[in-house]
């Protein structure tokens, strides 16, 4: 008798916490230090057991360390920042606190301006917009493997 087995959909978090290590590879951060640790932050909200899954793994010969943070003040200390859908208002404003600094900005709301990039839901599968211009602003450079893969990419 031979028994099939259905595939088990990962959770949406597991799999945007997979985007974001892979976003993490594919992005060159110019003037870090990579002596240090890769932090990467989640602004107020974490991803609960997807994003403690991200937590000291290898990313370029840094180990990445995950935590939360609650103000620019404190996400001045990451390489990245996620911002949670719910984040409307105090995401928009975090991101102009942090306008011009090194940290790759990744947000999974679509009315977030000047995210570097935008997670959304597209026929029940996570796609990614790319905004370059506020990439270049912050002294980033993505790769053009990433680029690729985008949804879409706004100049």
């Amino acid at each position: 008798m031979v028994s099939l087995l259905k595939a088990e959909a990962l959770p949406e978090y597991t799999i945007k916490a997979a985007y974001l290590y892979n976003f993490a590879l594919l992005t060159d951060w110019h003037n870090s230090d990579p002596s240090g640790d890769f932090n990467i932050c989640f602004y107020k909200e974490d991803m609960g057991s997807a994003s403690n899954a991200l937590n000291n793994k290898m990313l370029r010969n840094q180990k990445v360390k995950v935590s939360t943070v609650s103000t620019p003040e404190a996400a001045k200390g990451c390489q990245m920042v996620f911002i949670r859908e719910s984040e409307g208002q105090s995401g928009e404003k975090l991101i102009q606190k942090l306008s011009g600094a090194s940290i790759l900005i990744v947000s999974e709301n679509p009315n977030i301006n000047d995210s570097h990039i935008t997670m959304l839901r597209d026929n029940h599968k996570i796609a990614f917009d790319i905004n370059l211009k506020s990439i270049k602003v912050s002294d980033l450079s993505v790769s053009s493997r990433l680029l690729k893969l985008a949804r879409r990419v706004e100049p």
